[in-house]
């Protein structure tokens, strides 16, 4: 391979006309379009610092102590909203968030724990503001390019690359609404980068980067877009999602479960308890009264089997708890029930008052 060109003071120098031939090597549509999606989406993200003084409850002259969160959050709209992570402002005092060149107070509009979401307003003005287009994760095909933009240990605006590596991933601890929703990526995400966009390839939000895995490498996940979408007027509105009470208890019914205790379906949830007054004793539901124990955990046998919710295959307790994620006070929740050899629809009324997580 020819170099041409000479050395000068331990530098190589390229001649005019290697110059020139270098400066003409064009970027593959691939990298121009990493540089356009960065270009255009790293304006509207935030680094975001959450602090909190904490006094020492034993000595009343010792210094007091700053716990301090580092993350990422992005700009959504012309109003100065940002979603981030929970777990960046979880216990913290003062927010402030640096877009652009100005770091600003943020304070809180609406959180969502359990979906590890808050929702931040900023004071800037308008024109300062770049909104990131939201997506959506419903279609997301493993193997498809995605970016990632956040502030991995504080360096400002940091881009990574990589593909979809899998969906519907489950973690350990995560709420019962994030099981099966995870994306999982390989493109690096680091402490900073919770809360930031990731984007696909028309620059669109399609996830909230989120956590990784202990003594792994180029496993990351991030919260689909489409679950803050679904939260986000609740959190606008109320300050947190409509939740509402159903008033029944019970467990999932596994194929194991299912043989072990000679249930007549393989998969459902367990109606084990009804509470008076409930939502679900006026629909009708039924609680078992028989009870077993098996490992230290009871089960009550008798009761209604869930099958299926609003005409949908019953497949986990997640499908259910995602499933009022999108539902609306007033509305019915359809509950395909098996009783007694036979299967019938229950119909539970969503009450019109707002439950909190």
């Amino acid at each position: 391979m020819r170099i041409a060109g000479w050395i000068q003071a331990g530098i190589l120098v390229l001649s005019s006309v290697d110059a020139v031939h270098a400066q003409s090597v064009k970027l593959t549509p691939d990298e121009q379009n990493t540089i356009a999606v960065f270009r255009q989406a790293s304006r509207g993200v935030v680094y975001i610092v959450a602090r909190t003084t904490v006094k020492s409850p034993l000595d009343q002259h010792a210094n007091d102590t700053v716990e301090t969160s580092t993350g990422t959050g992005f700009v959504i709209d012309r109003e100065g909203r940002v979603l981030t992570a929970y777990h960046i402002i979880e216990n913290r005092d003062v927010i402030t968030a640096t877009a652009g060149t100005r770091q600003v107070p943020a304070h809180v509009v609406g959180t969502a724990p359990q979906l590890d979401i808050a929702l931040l307003q900023v004071d800037v003005p308008k024109d300062e503001l770049f909104p990131v287009l939201l997506g959506s994760s419903q279609d997301l095909e493993v193997g498809q390019k995605v970016m990632a933009i956040g502030n991995p240990a504080g360096l400002d605006k940091s881009l990574t690359v990589g593909v979809v590596s899998a969906v519907k991933r489950s973690l350990d601890g995560a709420a019962m609404e994030l099981q099966d929703s995870f994306i999982q990526t390989d493109a690096a995400i680091n402490p900073g980068n919770s809360g930031g966009p990731l984007l696909n390839s028309t620059g669109q939000v399609i996830g909230i980067n989120d956590a990784i895995l202990k003594n792994t490498q180029n496993m990351g996940f991030a919260i689909p877009i489409d679950l803050a979408k679904t939260v986000l007027p609740d959190l606008i509105e109320m300050g947190h999602p409509y939740r509402p009470m159903l008033g029944f208890t019970g467990s999932e019914v596994t194929s194991t479960t299912a043989e072990l205790f000679g249930l007549p379906v393989k998969h459902g949830f367990l109606v084990e308890e009804v509470l008076p007054g409930s939502p679900a004793q006026a629909a009708g539901l039924r609680a078992g009264s028989r009870m077993v124990t098996i490992s230290d955990k009871p089960y009550v046998l008798g009761g209604d089997i869930i099958v299926a919710v609003n005409g949908e295959p019953f497949t986990s307790a997640a499908q259910l708890a995602q499933t009022l994620l999108r539902s609306r006070p007033g509305q019915e929740l359809r509950l395909s029930v098996y009783r007694q050899g036979r299967t019938l629809d229950v119909e539970l009324p969503l009450e019109k008052m707002q439950m909190q997580f």
